[in-house]
């Protein structure tokens, strides 16, 4: 028999526990470890944007995380709206069940967003999913 906290972690986890066989205390870890990563990269791209817009440098960074174009937007928003819901069920989990609801549902929602977006942008802009047309295979045969 476990408290009603314990009980609530089983059931949210209880979805995806079979990625570490359901065992939650290393799930919660690994969890927490990779959102202080996560937290930590957002913040150091966050300061030396600023940093950057101090110095009124327009040059553009292909592989950086934040930025003006659209997808660099995206990707800020998602991430301050994931750090916020996040901070939120840490800090509610003991006493607001209705702020960490609202939170996880936020939280999870917004997960797969993030995830169905790096996807498009795999495929929009690397190229890496897309198949080779025949008609290119049939050239360099000729070739």
């Amino acid at each position: 028999m476990g408290t009603a906290r314990n009980k609530r972690i089983q059931y949210g986890w209880a979805k995806y526990g079979w990625l570490l066989d359901f065992d939650y205390g290393t799930a919660d870890y690994i969890h927490r470890i990779s959102a202080a990563i996560f937290v930590l990269l957002t913040f150091i791209s966050m300061f030396y944007e600023v940093f950057r817009n101090i110095r009124n440098d327009t040059s553009k960074l292909a592989w950086f995380i934040f930025g003006r174009s659209g997808y660099q937007l995206f990707t800020f928003i998602t991430t301050l709206i994931l750090i916020i819901t996040g901070a939120l069920i840490w800090i509610c989990n003991e006493f607001d069940m209705g702020a960490v609801g609202f939170a996880l549902l936020i939280h999870e929602y917004i997960s797969y967003i993030a995830l169905a977006s790096v996807i498009w942008h795999i495929y929009k802009k690397c190229h890496a999913l897309i198949w080779p047309k025949k008609k290119a295979i049939e050239e360099k045969v000729r070739l």
